[in-house]
C-alpha cells in the first residue's frame, strides 16, 4: 500500500533590500541633519532679528523682514535635526544604548516640531504687528506688549519645544557614548556646550550654540559612514 506524502507548504521568498537602500536612507537622513545643524549655526551667528532676547516693538521693528526669515530658517532647521539627530542616533547605536536612543529620538522630534511651531509663529506675528501700513505703531507697540507681558499662547510653545529638544539630545548623545560608534570627545563635547548655552550671554553665547549645532555634523557623517 502506498502512501502519498503532503507536499510541503511552500514558504513566501523574502528578497533581500539592496544595500543600496539603506545607503540612500542614511544619505537622506544625514543631509538633512547637516543642512539643519548649519542653518541653525548661521542665523545663531547672524541674530537677524536684532539684539538676542530683546522681543520689544522696538528692537524688532527695523529687522521685521529679516526677522521672519530668520524666524523661518531657525525653526525649520530645528525641526529638521529634531528629526534627523533621532533617526541617525537610533542608527548608530542599534545594541548597546538603543533604549536611550529610541526615548531621545522621540523628545527630539516632538521638541523640535514644538520649537519650530513656536518660533515661526513668533515671528509671522512680530512681521504684521511692526507694519505701520496696517497698525499704528503705538497699537502695534501695545500688541507685542501684551504679548511679552502674557508669553503662554506665544512663547510657551517655543520653550516647551526647546526644552524638550534640549533633553532629547542630552539623552542621544548618552545613547552614542554607550554604543561607542562615534569618537568620544563628541556627546562630552556636545555636553559641555549645552551647559554653555544655559550659563553664558551675548556673543559667547551665540559662538557656542553655534559650536553645537555645527557638532552634529560629525553625527551626520558617521551615520552616512556606518552604511558602507
Amino acid at each position: 500500500m502506498s502512501t502519498v506524502t503532503p507536499a510541503a507548504a511552500s514558504l513566501p521568498t523574502v528578497s533581500a533590500a539592496p544595500a543600496g537602500v539603506s545607503r540612500v536612507r542614511a544619505g537622506i537622513v544625514s543631509a538633512f541633519l547637516a543642512l539643519g545643524a548649519v542653518a541653525v549655526a548661521v542665523v545663531v551667528l547672524w541674530q537677524p532679528w536684532g539684539e538676542r532676547d530683546h522681543l520689544g516693538y522696538a528692537d524688532i521693528a527695523p529687522h521685521r523682514d529679516a526677522g521672519w526669515l530668520g524666524s523661518i530658517i531657525d525653526g525649520l532647521g530645528i525641526a529638521a535635526i529634531g528629526i534627523a539627530l533621532g533617526l541617525a542616533v537610533c542608527m548608530l547605536a542599534r545594541t548597546r544604548g538603543s533604549a536611550l536612543a529610541n526615548i531621545g529620538a522621540v523628545l527630539t522630534t516632538f521638541g523640535g516640531v514644538a520649537f519650530c511651531t513656536g518660533v515661526v509663529s513668533f515671528g509671522s506675528f512680530a512681521w504684521y504687528a511692526t507694519d505701520i501700513g496696517a497698525i499704528p505703531a503705538d497699537s502695534g507697540a501695545a500688541l507685542m506688549r501684551h504679548v511679552e507681558e502674557n508669553p503662554g499662547h506665544m512663547m510657551g510653545l517655543q520653550m516647551a519645544g526647546f526644552l524638550l529638544f534640549t533633553l532629547g539630545s542630552i539623552l542621544l548623545m548618552a545613547a552614542l557614548w554607550r554604543a561607542r560608534s562615534v569618537p568620544r570627545w563628541l556627546p562630552i563635547g556636545y555636553l559641555v556646550l549645552t551647559v554653555g548655552v544655559f550659563v553664558l550671554s551675548g556673543v559667547a553665547l551665540n559662538i557656542v550654540q553655534a559650536v553645537q549645532m555645527l557638532s552634529l555634523v560629525v553625527v551626520a557623517f558617521h551615520a552616512l559612514r556606518v552604511t558602507r
